[in-house]
This record gives C-alpha cells, sequence and structure tokens, in this order.
C-alpha cells in the first residue's frame, strides 16, 4: 500500500511576510526581555546582592514584570546587573494558584518577555511541559511552576539555584523551598504586595530587611506612582473606591492590618525616634514607678506563652507599663519563681494581681485551678473581667491625653518590646474570604493571634473603674450652726476649711450641714 504524501508545509511569500508582520505586532505591543527597561526601584531588585530580596509594592507597580525577568537572565546563565550562575541552571517559581497565578499571569508573561532563542526550536510548546510544568530551555536551563496549593511534600527534591516566590508564601512552603537553596547557596525573591496583613513575612523578612538587621535580607519598596509607565487616570479609578487600609497595601504596598487596627492612635515612634506611647527605660524613671500604685496583669498559657506586665499608677492618673514577662512552655511554679524574683530586683510592692478569670477552672490532671496553683506558689491572683469590648474602650481611652500631665494616660517603657510588638498589630477579626467580608457587617472580635500581652493589659484595666488611686479624703464633717445664720456664710466656712459643695445636704430646721466632700 502506497504511503500517502504528508501535507505541503511550506508557504508563500506573502504568507511569510503576514507572519513576519505579525511578530513585529506583537514584539512592539509586548516587547520582549531584550526590550525591557527598568525603572529605578526594578534596577535595585535586579542589582542586589542579598541572598533574600523582598521586592514588595502596590498592584502594578512593575513587581512581577521584574521578577520574571530576574528568572529569564537566570535561565539565560547571563546577568546585566550580577554574576549569577552559567547555565544550565535550575529555578523554581511559586505563586498563589494554577488557574490565576500560573496560567493566567506567570505563563503568559514567560511568553511575552523569553527571547526564542531560549526555547528549544524557537517554540514556547517544544519546551514547556504542561503535565509536569517544566520549562526546559536550549541551553540546559529549567524553570518549575508550583503553587501554594500544592502539598508541603511538593516542593522537597533536589537542589535549585533561585526559588521565585510571587506573592506571598505560607511558611511551611518557604521553608521547604529554601532548604532546596542550601547545597548551592542559591537564592530567593518575593515579588508581592502585602494584601495578608501583618503575617511572618513582615516579622521574619520585612522588619529584618528594612531595619538591616540580616545583612542577607534586602527589601526594596515600590508603590505604583513609582511606575512610570501605569496611566494616571486608570490608577486613580481603580484606588478611590477601596477602603483606607487596603488602599495602602495595594498603592503603596505597605503593611497594614488587615482587619482593621484596634488601638489606631498607639503610637510607638519608628525607627528613628520614640513616639508619644513609648518611653525611655531609665533608673531615674524606675525609682519614680517605685512611688507609685503597682499593679500586675496576667494572661495563662502553656503552648501559647504566658504573658505578664507590671503597671505603675500614678496619683494624677499617668500609667506606665515598665516590666513583662513573656514565655512559653513553662509551668506554674517556674512561672511564680520568675515573677517573685524579679520583683525582688526591681525592689517593687504590687498592690493588686489581675488575671484571666478561666483561671479558676479545675485542671483534670491535678483536680486543682491554674489560679489555686499560684496561690500555693505564693502569689495571689484576683480574677479580671472578660468582657473584650469593654476592656478595649477602656485601653483606648488611656490611650488618650491626660489634660493634668499633657501627656497620654497610657504609657510603655521601651523594654516591654513584646507588648509594644501586640499593640501595633492587635486587630478585629476578619472573614475567612472576601465574598463573605464584602457582604457583612465589620467583626466586632479582637483576632486570637499574638494577643496575649494585649488580654493581659485588657483583664487589668477592666477590674476597675479608674486605675488611678482615690485622693485621699477627710471624714464628712457635721457643722451646726446657729438657725437664723445666712447660708452663703456656712458655705464660706465650709470652703475655708477645705469642703468642696458637691453633696451638700442643708436641713433648714435643725440648721445642720452634712455630708461634704474634701479635698486632700
Amino acid at each position: 500500500m502506497a504511503r500517502q504524501k504528508a501535507p505541503d508545509k511550506s508557504i508563500s511569500k506573502s504568507e511569510a511576510f503576514g507572519l513576519l508582520a505579525e511578530k513585529l505586532k506583537t514584539q512592539a505591543v509586548s516587547p520582549n526581555v531584550l526590550a525591557y527597561k527598568p525603572h529605578a526601584k526594578q534596577i535595585q531588585f535586579h542589582s542586589s546582592l542579598a541572598k533574600i530580596k523582598l521586592y514588595i509594592g502596590g498592584n502594578r507597580s512593575g513587581k512581577t514584570h521584574g521578577g520574571v525577568v530576574e528568572d529569564i537572565w537566570r535561565l539565560k546563565g547571563e546577568h546585566p546587573f550580577r554574576k549569577v550562575p552559567p547555565a544550565p541552571a535550575r529555578g523554581r517559581i511559586v505563586c498563589v494558584d494554577f488557574n490565576q497565578g500560573i496560567n493566567g499571569i506567570i505563563i503568559p508573561k514567560l511568553k511575552q518577555l523569553i527571547p526564542p532563542s531560549l526555547l528549544i526550536g524557537g517554540s514556547w510548546d517544544k519546551s514547556y511541559h504542561t503535565q509536569e510544568k517544566v520549562l526546559t530551555c536550549s541551553n540546559g536551563s529549567t524553570i518549575e511552576l508550583m503553587t501554594y496549593e500544592q502539598k508541603v511534600d511538593a516542593f522537597a527534591g533536589t537542589s535549585r539555584h533561585w526559588v521565585h516566590y510571587d506573592e506571598e508564601p505560607p511558611k511551611s512552603i518557604y521553608n521547604e523551598c529554601q532548604a532546596r537553596l542550601i547545597d548551592v547557596d542559591g537564592d530567593s525573591f518575593l515579588t508581592m504586595t502585602p494584601l495578608l496583613g501583618m503575617t511572618w513575612i513582615y516579622d521574619e523578612i520585612y522588619l529584618p530587611g528594612l531595619e538591616q538587621r540580616d545583612p542577607d535580607i534586602e527589601v526594596i519598596t515600590v508603590s505604583m506612582d513609582e511606575n512610570p509607565y501605569l496611566p494616571v487616570g486608570a490608577k486613580e479609578r481603580f484606588l478611590k473606591n477601596l477602603d483606607p487600609e487596603e488602599r495602602k497595601a495595594r498603592e503603596k504596598g505597605i503593611f497594614v492590618s488587615m482587619g482593621g487596627l484596634i488601638y489606631k492612635t498607639f503610637d510607638p515612634g519608628t525607627a528613628d525616634g520614640l513616639g508619644k506611647h513609648v518611653i525611655p527605660y531609665t533608673p531615674e524613671l524606675l525609682a519614680e514607678v517605685r512611688k507609685y500604685q503597682i499593679y500586675t496583669g496576667m494572661d495563662h498559657g502553656y503552648n501559647a506563652p504566658t504573658a505578664w506586665i507590671w503597671v505603675g499608677v500614678a496619683a494624677d492618673g499617668t500609667i506606665v507599663v515598665f516590666e513583662e514577662h513573656y514565655q512559653s512552655e513553662w509551668v506554674v511554679s517556674q512561672h511564680a519563681q520568675h515573677v517573685q524574683k524579679r520583683e525582688s530586683e526591681l525592689k517593687i510592692n504590687v498592690h493588686l494581681r489581675v488575671a484571666d478569670p478561666a483561671l479558676a477552672q479545675r485542671q483534670g490532671v491535678t483536680g486543682t485551678s491554674i489560679q489555686t496553683e499560684y496561690a500555693i506558689n505564693g502569689i495571689s491572683l484576683s480574677l479580671g473581667n472578660n468582657d473584650v469590648k469593654t476592656g478595649i474602650i477602656k485601653v483606648q481611652q488611656y490611650l488618650g491625653i491626660n489634660p493634668a500631665t499633657g501627656k497620654p494616660y497610657l504609657m510603655i517603657t521601651e523594654n516591654c518590646q513584646n507588648l509594644i510588638k501586640e499593640m501595633k498589630r492587635y486587630r478585629w477579626k476578619t472573614y475567612t474570604n472576601k465574598k463573605t467580608q464584602d457582604t457583612n457587617n465589620p467583626m466586632e472580635e479582637a483576632h486570637k493571634k499574638d494577643d496575649h500581652l494585649c488580654d493581659a493589659l485588657r483583664y487589668l484595666v477592666g477590674f476597675m473603674p479608674d486605675l488611678a488611686p482615690a485622693p485621699e479624703q477627710k471624714l464628712a464633717e457635721t457643722f451646726e450652726v446657729s438657725k437664723p445664720q445666712r447660708y452663703d456664710e456656712l458655705l464660706a466656712r465650709m470652703a475655708a476649711s477645705g469642703a468642696v459643695e458637691s453633696t451638700t445636704q442643708w436641713t433648714e430646721n435643725t440648721g445642720v450641714a452634712t455630708n461634704w466632700e474634701w479635698e486632700g
């Protein structure tokens, strides 16, 4: 049987010119990496020699675009701004999901930016394995595309020269990917908008990099305004209907508490100096605080930390949190021993201790309560009020300005770093997904994470109507006068004696004035 002749795949000159024109048009609209013109922050990102680069910013600020260009230069083994491992190199891009992240963002970016010379036969289809989601280049370099939807075990395997995280990764996946870089001392970079709020990225990468506490981390922040290629009108139309917190994240790339901060007026200061609610811890301050009425507040935990605060309250209403204890996986006897030892070192006498009311519950193992265990170890605890909203309102009020001093009622010394950290991030709880959030009123519950010292403070301030010591009062005094004596003469006599007429009682028939309040 005669073999069927293959169809003629040759094309005419006119068709060839048509295809060429189409490719030129595509290149003009969506130029590849050879025509890439980075803006200033992208140059900073590409030039960084840090092992971990956090390129964080607003939407459409050029983060992902710059990140994929960085991937392509590393695939080539040639980089215009720094030295990278030569080809063949092995990389990994990880993003939120396959549908939108890989298929909707990363693959279109790679197709647009990668030069045909880096593809096998100049063809994407010949280079990209759809099932394995691996791009193999003509020089032998490879890059695998993965998502945060996958199980952590999927991120094991052989070494990689670099990992690119597009948007914020879960910490477990990040840790597993970082382990792939150890053998070759590889690099990682994150391109993201901080839409999840103050998560582990904020604590472990953003702050150490921003404050230059870790030489291996560099933070590059970029706002929408720094992308010169964005139409101004389109940007404003997008931003104008966002709530203030989300706008900060989407426009400037600023970490915000997406549930809404609870203590919005709390001013801890910046790296350049202390704010109005945080004060220096000095021997002079401690000597002054020893004269105050001293309280402690406590929130108990085991896996989660047990949190103690020591608070001095002056007669003018000034409240100073001057000491904290924050420790997990200690038993009651260890905490009690530490508390007693620290109070002896500070030379302070505690007027009252207030704790989580749940401490009265008896434990199944010992048959006693945590409150009883502390008592056995020499520390007596009063149980606080667990009305969360009332406690929060009281703390918010104490953050206000005391007219007697011109300073906030509540101040925290700079050594209480854990309390300051919690106060900065204490936020309202949010719904589990954006759709539910958009169709409901904001939650009126505090987010139950990293709130142990905030709870200790809340139990304490909610225990009494006012923490300030009551002014000293003289006993009520009775003035007996003759019936004809004028009332205003009596008032003058009272005033001369130091009385104030808030609860005066005058009985005309007997000529007796009683129930006077006295100034100290």
